[in-house]
């Protein structure tokens, strides 16, 4: 029981972290975003975003606010476009980014990729301490032992991390995605254990 105690102890501990960080990150870039001005913007109808408490001035979204960013931020934009990088029409420096969501999103689709990894690593951790299905592989010695839908689960999460891991062009990944990647890999892991558990209970005591 110590492995699945740690998995999911592991497991959820991340993932709040992921969450906590998604809804900071995700709540500044709304804030200093163009397409979410105006107070009846859709940007504002659905969490996460930045608000006042009940009883102080609402904050003012008729305009963006800007962000001060970190030097890790700094450094990193030196190194990319150099010390002298060029300017566009309004004199500001154009930083080159990866593709938004259809959500206007950048910090979505970045940070639930590492969430989706993340919490694969983990379920791998967890099923290496009993040789579970954790590759293609072992996928293919556990069949007939544990549900067959249940091991096709495990191979389309195998492949999607994968995708995320080692592929260059894929299908951004989200939130949504990546919290139902976590339950669904939470509810996996006790229907191994349990097997594993009652296999080693039907084997016989050798002397």
């Amino acid at each position: 029981m110590k492995a699945m105690e740690d998995y999911l102890d592991k497991s959820g501990k991340a993932m709040l972290a992921v969450c906590i960080t998604f809804d900071h990150a995700r709540s500044a870039e709304k804030m200093t975003d163009w397409h979410c001005v105006g107070e009846d913007n859709d940007a504002w109808k659905e969490g996460p975003y930045l608000s006042a408490g009940a009883s102080q001035k609402q904050i003012n979204r008729t305009h963006p606010y800007c962000l001060r960013t970190s030097d890790e931020s700094r450094i990193v934009a030196g190194i990319v476009m150099g010390s002298n990088p060029s300017k566009s029409d309004n004199g500001g420096v154009k930083i080159p980014l990866p593709p938004k969501d259809i959500h206007e999103s950048r910090v979505d689709p970045a940070i639930s990729r590492l969430a989706i990894i993340e919490q694969f690593e983990l379920f791998k951790e967890f099923l290496i301490t009993f040789d579970g299905p954790f590759n293609k592989k072992r996928c293919e010695e556990w069949e007939g032992r544990i549900d067959h839908d249940d091991l096709n689960l495990v191979r389309k999460f195998t492949d999607r991390r994968n995708e995320l891991t080692h592929d260059s062009n894929f299908e951004l990944s989200s939130m949504k995605e990546a919290v139902e990647y976590f339950y669904h890999l939470r509810e996996l892991a006790p229907k191994f254990h349990e097997k594993l558990t009652a296999n080693k209970s039907m084997r016989p005591n050798v002397d």
